[in-house]
């Protein structure tokens, strides 16, 4: 039976893997604001049975190889099987997001630019507006999150595990909880450094106090000024040109830019891997400011992750990958943004002490917030009770500012996607000091460090965080080093 499911996952996963892939596209892009994601599971029953599961999970392998392929595909599984359990949520929410449109004023604003409306507005009249219209579109969203947060739950049972903090653990190697506090202790070890300097920079730039600031003034004063002014334009395709002409990198894949404004595109950028190795798709909706290029590159930086692949590859080494890994290279290519000689080479902008210390003011603040959903997802799904009030403790703490607290559940990662960030975080820190210390302080100009990224990413779905651990000594969830990071900067 191992033999008959494997090959079972490898044809029929593929095909759901693609389908999947465009539907979230044509979505997320403002193509199609009514997904078919329940069509798509009723076109592979036979993948969904929970038995298919267990027999995989009890499937034996040989090999270390074979062992990480059944690992790659029990997670991919997981994700589908609790995905089908309930897809006309899905595909509710997915609606819901795409179509909604409200106005303020003259001004009519679709709801997924909504909050890159709020960073462009400084008055506070204006502000509320949209804030009051959308929270009627997120309390229609909140009630859908909620079924689909108790189902995943619920479903977890029907895979045989405890609960899907559990089902988790198991499928991604994390330990939810371990994670969790090491989330609690850098936003207690960098407590101090924020808030002062946060304080600093919103009382000169905005003549505004912390005790009297929202999270809406904060994201304002990290998205404008000069983090808005310094950078043009982003040119997608002329970015990656470049990008790789300067590191040497003969990418073999094609890579696509889809970049035409919609009324229901998602903001920022999002990549689309439907053939690895072979062409990928980076969808644009730009906005202005610093947060083009962060999304643009991190989604860059995915994309190269998958370039390298053997396109006659198996599925699960193709096309899957541990999402803890994938982000590493995601966050390495997107801290670009926060190297002086990166900058003064794409920009010619020579980044003075203040300007530096804004930049890593808000990289900080968005690793605050990111340990914030980290200790609230795992919050979740250990039944805490008023989920709202617990998002907006978490976030106050993180942030210094008052939130929203309606933003509670649309405004966290899918699938505890934030804990494989948070561990890629960290261990980005420690693959960009082997780069240093190796080869150079501007190490994504020198071919060696380029050819080490190359061979890794060459290797598909066959290497993992783990493996890098065992191979180069980096690798173990460690925040020490990006503590670091900032105390080079921030003192």
């Amino acid at each position: 039976m191992g033999k008959e499911t494997i090959r079972l996952v490898r044809e029929e996963g593929k095909k759901v893997y693609q389908n999947l892939e465009e539907e979230f596209y044509l979505n997320h892009a403002g193509l199609k604001n009514k997904t078919d994601i329940t069509g798509i599971f009723k076109q592979c029953r036979d993948l969904l049975e929970p038995e298919i599961f267990q027999s995989l999970k009890d499937a034996k392998s040989k090999t270390e190889e074979d062992q990480n392929g059944i690992k790659l595909m029990l997670s991919f599984l997981a994700q589908t099987i609790l995905l089908s359990k309930s897809p006309q949520i899905e595909d509710g929410i997915l609606d819901i997001e795409a179509s909604s449109i409200f106005s303020t004023g003259k001004t009519k604003i679709p709801f997924r630019k909504s909050g890159t409306a709020l960073l462009k507005k400084s008055k506070k009249q204006d502000t509320e507006d949209i804030e009051r219209k959308r929270e009627a579109v997120l309390s229609k969203l909140n009630q859908l999150y909620l079924r689909k947060y108790g189902y995943l739950q619920k479903d977890s049972h029907d895979l045989r595990y405890s609960s899907y903090l559990n089902l988790y653990e198991i499928t991604e190697n994390h330990n939810p909880i371990d994670l969790a506090e090491k989330a609690k202790g850098f936003i207690r070890d960098t407590e101090y450094i924020s808030r002062d300097l946060l304080r600093w920079f919103l009382s000169k730039q905005m003549d505004i106090e912390l005790k009297d600031a929202s999270v809406n003034d904060m994201s304002y004063l990290l998205n404008s000024f000069e983090l808005k002014e310094s950078f043009p334009k982003l040119n997608p395709h002329s970015l990656a040109k470049a990008i790789l002409e300067e590191s040497a990198i003969p990418l073999p894949a094609k890579i696509m830019f889809d970049t035409e404004k919609r009324s229901g595109h998602v903001s920022g950028s999002t990549s689309y891997i439907s053939n690895p190795g072979v062409e990928m798709l980076i969808s644009t909706n730009l906005q202005g400011s610093i947060s083009d290029y962060e999304s643009f590159l991190e989604s860059f930086g995915e994309s190269l992750c998958y370039g390298f692949t053997n396109r006659d590859d198996h599925f699960e080494f193709a096309y899957l990958r541990e999402k803890s890994f994938v982000k590493i290279f995601s966050i390495l290519l997107k801290n670009l943004i926060f190297e002086p000689p990166w900058l003064k080479k794409h920009f010619r902008l020579e980044a003075e002490n203040d300007f530096l210390k804004l930049m890593h003011l808000r990289r900080l603040i968005q690793l605050r917030i990111l340990c914030a959903k980290v200790i609230f997802e795992v919050g979740i799904y250990q039944r805490q009770d008023d989920k709202s009030e617990m998002y907006r403790e978490i976030m106050e703490i993180a942030t210094h500012c008052k939130p929203n607290k309606q933003n509670y559940l649309y405004d966290i990662q899918p699938h505890l996607s934030s804990l494989d960030s948070f561990k890629a975080c960290a261990v980005e820190t420690q693959i960009k000091k082997y780069l240093v210390d190796k080869y150079d302080e501007q190490w994504w100009r020198e071919e060696g460090a380029n050819d080490f990224l190359i061979k890794i990413w060459e290797t598909g779905g066959r290497t993992s965080v783990s493996n890098l651990s065992e191979k180069h000594g980096f690798g173990d969830l460690d925040i020490s080093n990006l503590l670091q990071s900032f105390e080079e900067v921030l003192g």
